[in-house]
């Protein structure tokens, strides 16, 4: 997630000491050396990337054993402002710092366990929540993850391996659950709930469903189409509490609740030129409950719609099949779920996957930056009533729309 902050300026703490001893620390080498550092916004331009975090890529000369080389790594800082305040009070860090601390090393050493070496996530250097929170990740450019090409959804070659990842995600989090459910107390509260906390950021969803409405009801055909979707814009919080309610019972799974396009890095096979990798990150809406919601969430916000229909079931075969296979080398002794089993969740939590297509897949086919900071994106600001317009108008994201709202009519994700 980040601000779209112009003007950039590096926060004045990022100095060469303090990168120094961190990365002592973290590679217990007292002899290693940090210089020319340079610090510059992680996107092109003068905006950071994401939505409720500042974005940073320091880069130094990092002499370790003899050896100089260039390295960077990526700092994710609290926002400031009006969306510092909303994510403070969503406590969108603490749920980040908590998982690289507590669930993704014992996410890995599960996976070591059993001889799998999949690599979930980047690497935390360091975190910290006083006086303001922030992280000091891995920078997986260093070595040959990139972006997925703005502007456009993804197709089977590059859903494969980020479906297989989730699946071992999940099925070590369920383990995890199992033995030690106390790591997991922090995650009980969904994206969308009750918390007055978290009302500035939950207006999000229905501002934006509501300008994908106005948007079809300019289509002959779609009448009724246009009636639901109003009417899912008036309700779609509380049927999501309603449906995050219902999750509290079943097969329960560690979701990143934001899993996208942006919040992907592949690498490329230099051979094939086909993704053989991928790292997930951003946690900040990470929460326990069903698999459904980043299942619906990912495959109805970040794929090829054609894609989608072709190899819908495959891609959830795959995912049935890496799941059950984890958690029986983990020898987890608890149930796991059936292919129909997975196939019902995602019908019963099938929202998710309306809300990724109307409020998370217009960002994706927009090909720049345009909004300053998060309560454009959430209110009924002129910015942000602009913003949403030049999404819904955007003649990609209008061609996946006509297809996929037709689909959630006809199969009932649209009744509320």
């Amino acid at each position: 997630m980040g601000t779209g902050a112009k003007n950039y300026q590096a926060p004045d703490w990022v100095t060469i000491e303090f990168l120094q001893d961190v990365l002592k620390e973290h590679f217990k080498d007292d002899t290693l050396e940090v210089s020319d550092l340079l610090v510059k916004s992680v996107n092109t331009g003068d905006a950071a990337a994401g939505f409720a975090s500042e974005m940073h890529r320091a880069t130094f000369n990092l002499q370790r054993n003899n050896a100089k080389s260039k390295f960077s790594v990526i700092i994710k800082d609290h926002p400031k402002g009006q969306t510092g305040a909303i994510a403070h009070r969503s406590k969108l860090f603490k749920r980040e710092i908590l998982t690289y601390q507590e669930v993704l090393p014992r996410v890995q050493s599960l996976l070591e366990s059993i001889g799998d070496k999949t690599k979930i996530a980047p690497i935390c250097y360091y975190t910290t929540e006083t006086p303001e929170p922030f992280l000091i990740l891995e920078d997986m450019s260093n070595f040959g993850f990139e972006n997925f090409e703005r502007g456009r959804l993804l197709n089977l070659d590059y859903v494969l391996p980020t479906i297989e990842k989730l699946a071992k995600l999940h099925a070590c989090s369920a383990f995890i659950a199992s033995e030690s459910p106390q790591v997991f107390d922090f995650f009980d509260e969904a994206p969308i709930s009750r918390n007055p906390d978290r009302r500035d950021f939950l207006t999000f969803f229905p501002v934006n469903i509501r300008c994908v409405a106005e948007e079809i009801a300019h289509w002959k055909g779609y009448e009724e189409i246009t009636e639901k979707t109003f009417k899912l814009a008036e309700n779609v919080l509380q049927s999501a509490i309603a449906m995050y309610d219902a999750q509290k019972q079943g097969f329960r799974v560690f979701n990143l609740a934001d899993i996208w396009i942006d919040n992907l890095m592949f690498h490329i096979n230099n051979e094939t030129k086909e993704p053989d990798d991928v790292v997930v990150f951003d946690f900040q809406l990470a929460f326990v409950g069903s698999p459904a919601v980043d299942l619906n969430y990912f495959l109805f916000g970040s794929l090829n719609e054609n894609v989608r229909k072709v190899h819908f079931k495959y891609i959830i075969r795959e995912y049935q099949r890496v799941l059950q296979q984890t958690l029986e080398k983990l020898n987890y002794q608890g149930h796991i779920p059936t292919l129909k089993e997975i196939h019902i969740e995602l019908i019963n939590n099938s929202l998710i996957g309306v809300i990724a297509a109307t409020c998370l897949t217009p960002l994706i086919f927009r090909e720049s930056g345009g909004f300053e900071n998060l309560e454009d994106l959430n209110s009924r600001t002129e910015a942000g009533d602009q913003f949403r317009r030049e999404n819904v108008e955007n003649p990609k994201y209008r061609a996946f729309l006509q297809r996929t709202i037709k689909e959630f009519e006809l199969s009932g994700f649209l009744d509320t």
